[in-house]
């Protein structure tokens, strides 16, 4: 693919994607953890009621890489691999580890027997080649091409339960994406109405953006859950949510404002978890052209950021403080890199400002509408006031947002992305962007870092990619070309009467089921 077909098919993909760079993302899972109470187990109830921040209107796990659709999906639909105890990727789907050719170029995966979708057709090669196909196609603007178009050449079945990916460079964070992506019937990868998998749950109901009810189903291939129901509410005010969580009437509240996890603690029926996972912070610059194709510009940005600000008033406390665009859930994090303090060191900002020969600094950080990042923006903007830096943000809705984005029509650019349900642990996701050759990239050059991306999404060895990653990240946050104010946690609430979560399990936004045992 060339570089200008490759752009061409990412902006049309942002512009028309919709709810992709949402805040904050989710795992849970049916696993006892340290925290967990220790008591006697109880019956088990008939449904477990989540209260969501909003779900999506596209009932299409292969549509969008956000917990809108993943957090609902998950239960329906399985991939080749999933995650071990230990978050190590083991076969689910597959029959058995991958056999991948010297050259690195061809894989060859064996498909599990026996297993069928909700509708009793068995699952086959046709399924995994029409699932791959789909994400694999620059038409079908979905969030999944990103990674795996350029990359993967096409999948064919060679037999029944044999499929055959060919790559045009080796890639071994493929495994990754494998672990991630769903496998979707053949006849349904293009549906947005509805989905047929091979879960342990299946489509009950569909209230369109409202509510989605999951009902067991009892002739899944593997353990059976014990619960009947899943049902997932959307319910965007969070004080409701956390109303409705004290009360009963939900079991498990996502989205848990920074406001409310003291109250939510001091509730002797509710637990809270607050995880580590791929929940990001994201800066754009548009680097190919004034003020910040100058280096030290947007160095004197990051030494002249308020990250305590950040953290102690918008996340009250609950987050940590950033360096580079890696944070602590994800492979090549560096907790020994400091390169900028809490608080804004002013004198070495306008030191920086001088030497650039830019003695006052105006610009526009555009933000997205929700609170949390009009919140963020403020605090920023304050803190650089006093470096002598005027920001004026440019708050705007979602999709005005986006398509700005993705055409450049702005200076400085942040939002809330979530990279694991696509991305896992990998940095993929983050990363990729900082490519000279990404379409979306505007002016971003740095030769190091271009050919560590290779080498990285090349290897197959996890601790060699984060060894990589970690020097990328290193690099980035040097360049000042990517730097969140904070990590941020994710915050879930549950009622005590059902089986703890797994917090371990939540860090690579996955969704697992909840046993549902009350206590």
């Amino acid at each position: 693919m060339t570089d200008i077909s490759r752009a061409t098919m990412d902006r049309r993909r942002f512009l028309t994607m919709t709810g992709v760079l949402t805040a904050g993302a989710l795992a849970l899972a049916a696993c006892g953890t340290d925290d967990a109470p220790a008591a006697k187990k109880g019956p088990t109830p008939e449904k477990i009621t989540f209260g969501v921040l909003s779900i999506s209107d596209y009932m299409n796990p292969l549509a969008s890489t956000t917990k809108r659709a993943h957090w609902v999906l998950d239960p329906v639909v399985e991939s080749l691999y999933t995650y071990d105890a230990e978050l190590r990727s083991v076969p689910l789907l597959a029959d058995g580890e991958p056999e991948v050719s010297k050259d690195g170029l061809t894989w060859t995966i064996k498909i599990k027997k026996g297993v069928t979708h909700h509708n009793g057709d068995p699952l086959t090669a046709d399924d995994v080649v029409a699932t791959i196909g789909f994400v694999n196609d620059p038409k079908s603007t979905s969030d999944w091409t990103s990674f795996f178009v350029g990359y993967v050449k096409g999948a064919k079945a060679v037999d029944e339960q044999t499929v055959e990916i060919e790559l045009t460079t080796p890639f071994g964070v493929l495994r990754s994406h494998l672990t991630n992506l769903p496998i979707v019937h053949k006849d349904f990868v293009e549906r947005t109405d509805t989905t047929m998998g091979t879960g342990p749950f299946k489509l009950e109901k569909v209230t369109q953006g409202s509510e989605v009810s999951l009902v067991r189903n009892d002739a899944y291939h593997g353990t059976k859950p014990a619960i009947r129901n899943l049902v997932f509410q959307a319910i965007p005010d969070p004080a409701t949510r956390m109303v409705n969580l004290r009360e009963g009437k939900i079991q498990i509240m996502t989205d848990v404002s920074p406001e409310s996890v003291e109250l939510l603690k001091k509730d002797s029926a509710v637990q809270v978890h607050e995880v580590d996972a791929p929940s990001d912070l994201i800066t754009y610059f548009v680097t190919n052209k004034a003020p910040f194709n100058d280096v030290k510009v947007r160095q004197a940005l990051a030494y002249a950021m308020d990250r305590k600000g950040v953290r102690d008033i918008v996340f009250a406390g609950n987050a940590q403080i950033a360096q580079g665009p890696i944070g602590p859930s994800v492979e090549g994090h560096d907790p020994a890199l400091k390169l900028y303090g809490e608080a804004p060191d002013i004198a070495k900002a306008k030191a920086l400002l001088a030497e650039a020969g830019m003695p006052s600094l105006k610009f526009t950080l555009m933000v997205t509408s929700d609170s949390l990042m009009k919140n963020i923006g403020q605090v920023l903007a304050e803190g650089w006031k006093q470096a002598g830096i005027e920001c004026t943000l440019e708050v705007l809705d979602f999709s005005p947002w986006i398509k700005n984005w993705a055409t450049g029509k702005y200076e400085m650019a942040m939002t809330s992305f979530e990279s694991g349900f696509g991305g896992g642990r990998t940095a993929f996701t983050l990363l990729t962007t900082m490519s000279s050759k990404y379409p979306l990239n505007f002016g971003y050059k740095n030769e190091e870092v271009d050919g560590l991306l290779t080498q990285a999404w090349a290897t197959s060895d996890d601790a060699e990619r984060t060894e990589i990653c970690k020097k990328i990240n290193g690099l980035l946050a040097a360049d000042a070309i990517m730097m969140p104010p904070v990590y941020p946690k994710l915050v879930v609430a549950q009622r005590k009467e059902i089986e703890t979560l797994d917090k371990k399990i939540m860090g690579v936004s996955r969704l697992s089921l909840p046993s549902a045992r009350t206590f």
